[in-house]
């Protein structure tokens, strides 16, 4: 009976032996892999993203750009013929326009210096900025005076004066001039029968001038 009790005794001590054999080396185990670095394993690896496709680019289309519209002429010459005058050119500097008035004059065969002149008081100058070919004329024209009886400094300034016939190959003819003082005593006058220019110099003390049939004069 003690014999008995004494193996029972032994194997539960040899089981505890074991048991606690097993639980040290299942520790020593459990220690290291907490305190090494253990690789990850292949499930638990981050797999790299596929990379999305790149579209392709959508082909540019050149246009070609639209050109800017052109300016309307603030003037356009009228009807070049004159064939058709009835509503195309306004040839009366007063009541039409200045340009065209300017423009006909020459299409006729005439000066637009004449023209000028002859009309200096109705020329709208503001207008002549839109038919600036015509400009020139109409600076030499400022300073000129057709026949007629002018006061010196008054109407018609003191200088050298010139007729213009000759611009358009024409001819003075059958022209009188004449300067006169004060109380109207005749100072110098000329009768010219027939000349390509007339030359004449207005002083400042002359009281008054006189052209008849010389046409039109400019200073020079």
């Amino acid at each position: 009976m003690i014999r008995q009790n004494y193996r029972r005794t032994v194997a539960i001590a040899v089981t505890a032996v074991a048991l606690l054999a097993g639980a040290g080396c299942g520790g020593g185990q459990q220690h290291q892999a907490v305190g090494a670095t253990s690789s990850p394993s292949a499930a638990a690896t981050s797999a790299s993203p596929t990379p999305s496709p790149t579209p392709s680019p959508t082909p540019s289309v050149s246009l070609s750009p639209t050109p800017p519209p052109k300016p309307v002429p603030a003037w356009t010459p009228c009807d070049t013929s004159l064939e058709s005058y009835e509503g195309g050119c306004n040839n009366d500097f007063l009541t039409g326009d200045t340009c065209d008035a300017a423009y006909y004059s020459k299409q006729l065969g005439g000066t637009v210096l004449d023209a000028f002149i002859e009309n200096k008081d109705d020329v709208n100058e503001t207008r002549l900025r839109d038919c600036p070919q015509f400009l020139a004329d109409w600076k030499k024209a400022k300073t000129g005076f057709t026949d007629g009886s002018y006061e010196v400094g008054a109407e018609v300034k003191p200088g050298t004066y010139q007729t213009i016939a000759h611009v358009n190959g024409g001819r003075v003819e059958d022209c009188y001039w004449e300067r006169t003082g004060a109380n109207g005593n005749i100072r110098a006058n000329n009768f010219i029968t027939a000349a390509k220019k007339v030359t004449v110099t207005i002083r400042s003390s002359d009281e008054m001038f006189t052209s008849r049939n010389c046409g039109n004069w400019i200073r020079v």
